[in-house]
């Protein structure tokens, strides 16, 4: 029998027909305990080799508050790249690091106002934007070191086709004018990868930016407070892949420090990672129900979420894996496409899978939707947006947040009379 990754076929089936009775579908349904213990486990494997290790937690991956609230709990800081993210950050009495990226003046202003961040740029452009808005003692910069690692189309963070970080040929002249400008600490950052399962490549992203931070001590005279290893950190999505071993990409990252530390003379800095989907993705279900079965060219499963709610395999073409419940994977499986009702026809879920046999009014379960799903939600189509709800730790059910209404929609425009 192949081998099935437990964390990938998981689903709570008890809480999601209890859920799908209690509200209508469809919903996400996310599981508190099973978020915690991610927060846990990433924590807990760095902090194990790094005692000021500082962990951020990319909120553009779920910003729920409900959520975020749980994960500040646990000890990690908010990577935040955008003013709402800052803005509920700060709401909840959480603190991080905010990464701009082709940043307005106000923006910066609006950011430096909260007082909650650290501050990372995007490039050695933004500087004069920073003098005229203020100079913060702490400044980070993004830097492209020309590696990136990513499975899916248009999810290359760094290299030449990346529109993200400092060039190589500008890194030492950022820091120096940055120094002059006043600022006194600083931190680097680099986010070249998008779910990596190759532990060594954590290691070799640190490998670089050492080298660099060795290169400003030589060059500026610049020592780093700080590095920030980005995220990137993955996780299966199909039922035949592995975790990634986080210990053993841990100790890759310990090795590597303790290599180029000796090496370049480097005084230790401070370890930071900003994970989004390892701490959110497979706590998250997102629940449709079937309502039409078309027997066409092919099989198509019509169920009532759309790509408005889960637009990766729209988008990326991603693979997510989806269970029927109440149905065995040993009993009768048909071939099958599960879509939604969006005009697209690339409102597709689940391409010629082989599934067991739906029929109308079954309940379907699309996992990993805790990450990077609700959050990259739209209305195209003027569909309406979901409810989510949480599975608490005493089994209680508590929704989230509601489900649009069509009057939600249009709140914001002026209609004619």
């Amino acid at each position: 029998m192949p081998y099935l990754n437990p964390d990938v076929v998981y689903v709570p089936s008890a809480a999601i027909r209890r859920a799908a009775r209690e509200f209508p579908t469809p919903f996400f349904l996310y599981d508190e305990k099973r978020l915690r213990r991610n927060c846990r486990i990433f924590r807990e494997a760095f902090s194990k080799y790094f005692s000021s290790f500082e962990p951020l937690y990319a909120v553009k991956a779920n910003a729920n508050p409900a959520i975020l609230k749980i994960i500040f709990s646990e000890g990690f800081g908010a990577d935040a790249s955008s003013e709402a993210e800052a803005w509920i950050t700060r709401r909840l009495g959480g603190r991080g690091m905010y990464t701009g990226n082709y940043t307005t003046a106000s923006e910066f202003r609006f950011v430096r106002k909260t007082g909650r961040f650290l501050l990372n740029l995007d490039d050695i452009s933004m500087l004069p934007t920073v003098k005229k808005n203020g100079v913060p003692e702490f400044l980070s910069f993004r830097v492209n070191p020309g590696i990136g690692k990513g499975g899916m189309k248009s999810l290359f963070l760094a290299g030449p086709e990346a529109k993200y970080g400092v060039p190589p040929w500008d890194i030492v002249s950022a820091y120096r004018l940055a120094a002059r400008m006043g600022v006194r600490r600083f931190g680097m950052h680099a986010m070249t990868g998008s779910n990596v399962l190759d532990e060594e490549y954590f290691s070799q992203v640190a490998m670089k930016m050492l080298e660099i931070a060795a290169s400003l001590k030589s060059r500026a005279g610049i020592e780093l407070e700080r590095i920030n290893i980005g995220g990137g950190f993955g996780v299966p999505y199909r039922p035949g892949e592995k975790n990634l071993d986080l210990d053993k990409a841990a100790r890759g990252v310990r090795k590597a420090f303790d290599g180029q530390c000796r090496k370049f003379g480097l005084k230790e800095p401070i370890l930071m990672a900003e994970p989004g989907r390892f701490i959110s993705a497979n706590m998250g279900w997102l629940v449709g129900t079937v309502h039409v079965i078309k027997r066409g060219y092919k099989v198509f499963a019509g169920i009532d979420a759309g790509m408005n709610d889960l637009p990766r395999p729209a988008i990326y073409d991603a693979y997510h894996h989806v269970s029927v419940l109440g149905k065995s994977r040993a009993g009768r499986r048909e071939r099958v496409s599960v879509v939604g009702r969006l005009c697209e026809n690339n409102d597709q879920f689940a391409k010629d899978r082989l599934l067991p046999a739906i029929r109308v009014g079954d309940l379907v379960a699309i996992h990993n939707a805790g990450g990077h799903s609700y959050a990259m939600g739209h209305n195209y189509n003027n569909r309406l947006r979901s409810a989510e709800i949480l599975l608490t730790r005493q089994n209680r059910l508590v929704l989230i947040r509601r489900p649009e209404t069509i009057a939600d929609l249009f709140r914001t425009a002026n209609i004619p009379d």
